[in-house]
């Protein structure tokens, strides 16, 4: 018992170091890993050869889709094409306040499904967020849309699935179940944000409109899995249907070298859209579905220095991503010392007692401690909770769909409320509004997302009554 709470007492203090901004998570994570695995009684031989070794190498297949995400989402930023869909977006929605809030929001998830890190929010912030403002959406509700925004893109983030997967060892078909309807939830608290804020009646007609549209689209997504649209026969036809897509591009972007044509077309601004749809539908592997994304963009965006363009986008996008790397090699750390034998046992008493384990509890019990996702804290999977969440699948009963479902939706808190992000400091500073300021006004709607999201792994029947 004293092991685990000494254990619990190096997680409260590196929680504490980080909320100061005393250290950082890529050095917090790795020296926590070590710090454990001393208390917990790991032989030095294996804290080399298996926590430092091994455990660095745990996340590598989740560390290289990051890698791939990276380039495609360079290759967006480079030929222009988020900035395209921004204003095409913005021209289509005319004047609305509401209605431009909603179709800018729907943008910035469709983006960061693929897009990710400090560039990418910068990228896309510059154009929209300054959009919302010209037709008066105040700064504090346009910061909350694009934090709304990058949250929601990022359950749909192929690079964050693989995580789940490597984390926890759940099946895509398991995570697309929960995080198709949980997108409609938080759609639906969008819907509610921009009525509250804006502040007018005119409005409430296009409040009720959405959350019917939404009503009608949960009942058949609610059970979505990609069995239900023969997926099975479909990724057999998948590969001719890709070979045939990328010869006609191919000949596509000949035209474009001979005409000398610049201008970027239409069907570019289907690219982010390739990787999901190779997934979702056609259940390809992430990182060739990444691949398709990043051929079918060079391609229908073709320029004569299309080619330097790709070799600078895998670059520059690898690079940019080296931080995220760099954290999930501590979080393989972290977790590899946390499952070892002796750790395990000396966490698991302190973990049975602590972790709600039944439908009602489980609502409430992670709802009320939901802001522990804030600052990588012990809910946070980018943080302290990737070695606890591992440990909690194999101590106590919460099943693996559980535990993800409980991650996603206090994921949102995490996401969306923290000061410390890298992105609601950015967001705060161009806006002028502080970070603390984002934080109140954005965590209501957050905690009415985890306290949905929570109910809706229970009305699936992840978790017993």
């Amino acid at each position: 018992m004293l092991t685990g709470a000494l254990c619990l007492l190096v997680f409260l203090i590196m929680a504490l170091a980080m909320y100061g901004r005393r250290i950082s998570a890529l050095l917090a994570l790795p020296l926590m890993a070590l710090a454990i695995a001393l208390i917990g009684g790991i032989r030095p031989e294996d804290i080399v050869k298996n926590v430092l070794a091994t455990g660095a190498l745990k996340l590598h297949a989740a560390y290289t889709t990051t890698m791939f995400g990276a380039m495609l989402a360079e290759l967006l930023n480079k030929q222009g094409m988020a900035r395209a869909l921004v204003r095409w977006v913005a021209e289509f929605a005319g004047d609305s306040p509401y209605l431009l809030g909603v179709f800018l929001t729907v943008v910035t998830a469709l983006l960061f499904s693929t897009l990710g890190g400090l560039g990418a929010v910068i990228m896309v912030g510059t154009t929209i967020l300054p959009v919302m403002l010209s037709l008066g959406i105040p700064g504090h509700a346009a910061a909350g849309l694009f934090l709304f925004g990058i949250s929601l893109g990022g359950m749909f983030n192929l690079t964050n699935w693989q995580l789940y997967s490597d984390v926890l060892g759940i099946d895509r078909t398991s995570i697309i179940a929960f995080v198709v309807p949980f997108a409609l939830i938080v759609c639906s608290v969008i819907l509610l944000l921009l009525l509250v804020e804006l502040k007018e009646k005119r409005n409430i007609k296009f409040f009720l409109i959405g959350l019917f549209a939404l009503a009608c689209c949960y009942p058949a997504l609610s059970n979505f899995t990609p069995e239900q649209i023969g997926a099975s026969q479909l990724a057999q036809d998948s590969y001719l249907f890709a070979a045939v897509l990328i010869g006609l591009l191919a000949i596509y972007a000949a035209i474009r070298q001979s005409s000398k044509i610049t201008t970027l077309p239409g069907i570019a601004l289907f690219t982010p859209l390739i990787p999901l749809i190779f997934v979702l539908v056609f259940r390809w592997d992430i990182i060739p579905a990444f691949m398709l994304g990043i051929t079918y963009g060079v391609l229908a965006s073709w320029k004569r220095d299309s080619i330097n363009v790709l070799t600078r986008s895998i670059l520059d996008g690898t690079a940019a991503v080296i931080p995220a790397v760099l954290l999930m090699m501590g979080i393989g750390m972290l977790i590899t010392a946390v499952m070892d034998k002796n750790v395990a046992e000396a966490l698991s008493p302190i973990m049975k007692a602590c972790v709600p384990t039944h439908a009602l509890s489980y609502i409430l019990g992670f709802s009320c401690f939901s802001f522990l996702a804030l600052y990588r804290g012990p809910l946070s999977l980018w943080g302290m909770g990737s070695g606890l969440v591992a440990l909690a699948k194999t101590v106590t009963v919460l099943s693996s769909q559980a535990i993800m479902a409980m991650l996603m939706s206090v994921g949102q808190i995490q996401g969306i409320c923290d000061p410390t992000n890298t992105a609601n400091i950015w967001i705060a500073t161009y806006l002028g509004v502080d970070t603390q300021v984002i934080l109140r006004r954005t965590i209501p709607y957050a905690l009415l997302c985890v306290l949905l999201g929570l109910s809706l792994a229970v009305a699936k029947g992840f978790v017993p009554w």
